[in-house]
């Protein structure tokens, strides 16, 4: 009999303990957790399809048909007097306009990241801070030239 109510006894300070150990716990963490000023939220702005020529040597080789979506800080968008995504879209396509060093005929992987890179520091640029934090590729196609359907139905 005695030694049951000591185990009950026992269970009784280790359930709370462990409950006094797991609200200092949580007490703890809310004290370090960022407050709604600190938390940065990232909207994604999404531009329509951008139909891009590719011109080498002075002919049009073929065209770049790519889709982004730009992360972007929130709270910093809603400050601007205008609204970004045009000029977002224009520095994108910028981008990919003058882009001589990369052959869109043989994308690398490496190739996509270094023109995010340099997609997102045009923006930045652009519109005067910090504002887009990530380029993401939705879609990005190439066509060569004798493959736009305008070709093909002459051919026919």
């Amino acid at each position: 009999m005695i030694k049951t109510l000591l185990i009950g006894l026992w269970v009784c300070i280790v359930a709370l303990g462990s409950s006094y150990f797991f609200v200092q716990m949580n007490n703890s963490s809310s004290a370090h957790a960022p407050s709604e000023e600190e938390v940065e939220v990232v909207e994604f702005i999404k531009t329509d399809m951008v139909s891009v020529p590719v011109i080498r040597g002075g002919k049009v080789q073929g065209y770049l048909v790519a889709q982004l979506s730009f992360a972007v800080n929130k709270a910093e968008t809603a400050k601007l007097p205008f609204e970004p995504a045009p000029y977002l879209v224009d520095v994108a396509y910028r981008a990919l306009y003058e882009n001589l060093t990369i052959d869109f005929s043989r994308l690398q992987p490496q190739d996509l990241t270094l023109l995010a890179r340099k997609i997102s520091e045009g923006a930045n640029a652009k519109l005067g801070g910090e504002f887009v934090k990530d380029v993401l590729m939705n879609e990005i196609n190439y066509v060569p030239r004798d493959e736009v359907r305008t070709n093909w139905v002459r051919k026919k």
